[in-house]
């Protein structure tokens, strides 16, 4: 096919003819008449990159819920102490009590101490007569009231 080098000339224009030489058969053979009746290529959409992952937003916590509701007592002292639980769907934390400040309705100062003995427990002890609320507070801000009452009688009227 090539019949000498002079500078690399032939070699250049023996490539171009075979190349025009093939694409004229190709034509020919299909009965196109030009490159332009050649069917196109369509181009594949580039997949498009799946999205990062992002972490799971954390589920809600539900709602405080306690082992009791409330509490009566009938005297004063460690002696009667009790423990109520606390439990909340999708939170795995310390719970901690408050109660309204001293003076203030429902308040439990005078009435109640209210002690954590674990993160999900707490002992409450009676330490005088009243009625108050003391509030258990979860993850986000959740809470539940547990009331407690204590009610001391004595015997003989005095």
């Amino acid at each position: 096919m090539f019949a000498g080098f002079s500078r690399g000339v032939p070699v250049r224009i023996a490539t171009r003819a075979a190349a025009a030489t093939s694409v004229v058969m190709l034509f020919a053979c299909t009965g196109l008449k030009s490159p332009v009746d050649l069917p196109q290529a369509t181009p594949s959409p580039a997949a498009s990159p799946s999205p990062s992952p992002s972490p799971s937003p954390s589920p809600t916590p539900g709602p405080v819920v306690l082992g009791q509701s409330s509490l009566t007592f009938v005297a004063t002292g460690a002696s009667y102490a009790q423990t109520v639980s606390a439990m909340q769907t999708n939170f795995s934390g310390s719970f901690s009590a408050s109660t309204a400040a001293a003076g203030a309705p429902n308040s439990c100062s005078g009435i109640a101490t209210v002690t954590a003995s674990s993160a999900t427990a707490f002992v409450v002890t009676p330490v005088g007569a009243g009625q108050c609320v003391e509030t258990i507070t979860g993850g986000g801000g959740v809470s539940a009231p547990l009331a407690i009452s204590v009610a001391t009688t004595s015997v003989g009227g005095t």
